[in-house]
């Protein structure tokens, strides 16, 4: 494993992030809470030492209260009894529903007063009395920045986080944000089919701003699973949320897939190990978050940096991204 510096924070994080939206369950299929478990402790024997969550991962799963709400960061706190000093956890706020109503009634609000709700309510599912890092995990256009600014502030003066995030947020909310009240990171999709915050990010890092990013895999199409055109459950998140099932996009990813698939070969390595190490070794990206519910996928991803690729291999993928993908977006 290797460790970056998350912006100026002062903390040295794995490269690669262990991701829980798929371990609660929510829009992913089935889960087993016992496979997440052992994924999660897998992660941590390969040397990962940073944790993303949130609230809403697991939010339908019917195994937990409230609708299933919070359900991946339950499984998490459980996980890191008696470890949870050696790892840097990040879950979020601002993203919750009517409880009357049930999930189909998602809300953003990042009020004072949710985003304090919210944090309290993550400390006692994540069975701690802090949290590393706090991210905003989407603006909801209406609340005034320094209501983040001032409940941010709070939080941080009782010693109940340590630093505060933005997640999806723009750039000019980013650095208004970071003059009222120094934002430590920021989250935000990148891979190799999905570069539109390479932008942002780096006038993040300029700021001193960490980076974490999500969708290295593409929804699991970098993976190499998918070599042709899959059929998806409609309640499956990637039926939805991401283009990358959808012609032409498809079709051309498969184009870009057959030169991963080459660099993976010349290193006896996984093709989505070229994806993960293709976003790490950005000076941009601090680390790179990969959801994970099985232990074979959690020891796949610690291995991606088991051999390093060439600054030439580098070249010819970035290459092969603005040839195949970025000519159809």
């Amino acid at each position: 494993m290797i460790y970056k510096e998350l912006g100026d924070t002062g903390k040295k994080i794995s490269a690669v992030t262990l991701g829980s939206w798929g371990i609660g369950g929510a829009g992913w299929g089935d889960v087993d809470e016992e496979e997440s478990v052992a994924a999660i402790a897998e992660m941590l024997e390969g040397g990962v030492n940073a944790i993303d969550t949130a609230p809403v991962y697991g939010f339908v799963n019917p195994k937990a209260e409230d609708f299933g709400y919070g359900f991946a960061e339950k499984i998490i706190g459980e996980a890191l009894l008696g470890k949870r000093h050696q790892i840097f956890i990040a879950t979020k706020c601002g993203l919750n529903y009517d409880r009357e109503k049930g999930p189909a009634s998602m809300y953003k609000s990042m009020t004072k007063e949710e985003i304090i709700s919210g944090c309290e309510g993550s400390l006692r599912r994540l069975q701690t009395d802090y949290i590393d890092l706090l991210f905003v995990h989407w603006p909801d256009n209406k609340t005034p920045l320094e209501e983040v600014a001032e409940a941010m502030d709070t939080l941080m003066s009782q010693g109940k986080i340590l630093h505060y995030g933005l997640s999806n947020f723009t750039a000019e909310d980013t650095a208004k944000l970071d003059d009222m009240l120094h934002v430590s990171a920021v989250q935000l999709p990148y891979s190799m089919v999905d570069r539109g915050s390479e932008e942002l990010m780096i006038a993040a890092k300029k700021r001193g701003i960490g980076t974490m990013t999500y969708g290295s895999l593409g929804s699991g199409i970098l993976t190499g699973a998918f070599r042709t055109k899959p059929e998806f459950a409609k309640t499956d998140m990637r039926s939805s949320f991401y283009h990358f099932f959808e012609e032409p996009m498809f079709g051309n990813i498969q184009k870009l897939l057959r030169v991963m698939d080459e660099v993976a070969k010349a290193h006896d390595a996984l093709v989505s190990q070229v994806a993960i190490q293709w976003s790490v070794k950005k000076a941009f990206v601090d680390t790179a978050i990969l959801g994970v519910s099985k232990p074979k996928h959690a020891r796949q991803n610690c291995g991606a940096f088991d051999w390093e690729m060439t600054e030439e291999e580098m070249a010819m993928l970035d290459e092969a991204i603005r040839r195949y993908v970025e000519s159809t977006e």
